[in-house]
């Protein structure tokens, strides 16, 4: 509260918005810097474990050759008869999960089709099987 002597009302009771505005675009600032930094994964060192389960043993594959054809186990099948015969595994027993190896020429349409036969066969467990992307060389001096 400020004084002003000359004035004959008193004490001025307005409050100095300039410090406020100043302390709030201060802390905006460094809220929009540390919010990325709150978002980041940690590096975790993972323990090992001599029960764990390999998921890639137990996975059935369906394959997509670039032509694509289908291959489930040792035979190539048409759509409808990979259907079936994931609907035949998945009343065997507890699903497992199923994986789709694909070559990068087939069409994204058609594995999208071999997807949805694996889902309306019962299985929920969908994965993709990749390459790992070669390694960068050092670069020179």
């Amino acid at each position: 509260m400020a004084f002003n002597p000359g004035s004959k009302r008193g004490a001025m009771a307005d409050i100095n918005m300039t410090p406020l505005i100043d302390v709030m675009l201060v802390l905006l600032i460094i809220f929009m810097v540390a919010a990325p930094m709150l978002t980041t994964g940690v590096d975790v060192n993972l323990p090992e474990s001599r029960t764990g389960r390999n998921l890639e043993s137990e996975a059935l594959t369906v394959t997509l050759i670039n032509d694509g054809r289908i291959q489930f186990g040792e035979k190539f099948v048409a759509l409808p008869t990979l259907q079936n015969q994931l609907k035949k595994k998945a009343g065997e027993g507890p699903k497992r999960p199923v994986m789709v190896r694909s070559d990068a020429a087939v069409p994204y349409g058609r594995v999208i089709q071999v997807v949805d036969a694996i889902r309306e066969a019962g299985f929920t467990q969908v994965g993709f099987v990749t390459a790992p992307a070669p390694a960068k060389a050092p670069e020179a001096p």
